[in-house]
């Protein structure tokens, strides 16, 4: 992907209004992607029922997101507080933010402690609701696979083998699971039985979320060149 100063330079002003969320979610889950595994996914595009989709019908990817309802709201009053225009209004959010066990201040987010068994458990509660879809999706493509947000830091997310386990709960239903952490994107092919996995730098990720809420927004068209095979940002 070629990513311009025009999309690095972009300045978030406001939050994000709540009917765009999950757009903007899946167009940067197809960002990153393109970004980690340009081959791969070079023909994929935002769609509907799978979320992503090549032109040909042999992949679909459903986009969900797999944090808990809790860190969902810190995330977002989180963002509300970084560009609240008074004193009042950043201390309302921030007051939202501790009493549901986060924390703020100018550089970072505290999210509460979590644990391998609570990522698990609202992942496994995500990825069977994803399920019910699948028999569907199997009549239109030749592959189906699943990409799950989590707000984990790579030293939480490589603390357990997430690859037995998806296998196990996978039994055979997605071509493929993606796991889209803080850090990059691992890639679980349990088809070819193959482990993929790419790192991203904190700003390259950080421009492939404005890159998301851009298109979902509609300042990015999905006929854009960003959107374009390449190996890296330029």
């Amino acid at each position: 992907m070629v990513i311009t100063d025009d999309i690095r330079n972009y300045e978030v002003t406001s939050a994000l209004h709540a009917e765009l969320i999950k757009t903007s979610r899946e167009y940067t889950v197809l960002a990153i992607l393109k970004y980690s595994f340009p081959e791969r996914f070079s023909n994929l595009c935002k769609s509907e029922s799978p979320d992503l989709q090549d032109k040909g019908g042999k992949l679909g990817v459903e986009v969900t997101w797999g944090g808990s309802p809790r860190d969902e709201l810190i995330n977002g009053e989180s963002y509300k507080y970084s560009h609240a225009k008074t004193e009042d209004d950043r201390e309302k959010c921030l007051q939202k933010i501790r009493n549901n066990g986060g924390d703020r201040d100018e550089y970072s987010i505290n999210f509460p402690c979590t644990t391998i068994e609570g990522d698990k458990n609202n992942i496994e509660v995500v990825f069977n609701k994803k399920l019910k879809k699948l028999d569907c999706y199997r009549k239109h493509f030749d592959k189906v696979g699943l990409a799950i947000m989590m707000d984990i830091p790579l030293l939480l997310f490589g603390g357990f083998d997430w690859g037995s386990w998806l296998t196990y709960i996978n039994n055979g239903k997605f071509a493929f699971v993606a796991l889209i952490h803080w850090s990059g994107v691992d890639i679980y092919d349990f088809e070819k039985d193959e482990y993929s996995s790419r790192r991203i730098g904190r700003e390259d990720m950080d421009a492939l979320k404005k890159l998301g809420r851009m298109a979902a927004e509609g300042i990015i068209k999905d006929d854009n060149s960003v959107w374009n095979s390449n190996p890296c940002f330029k």
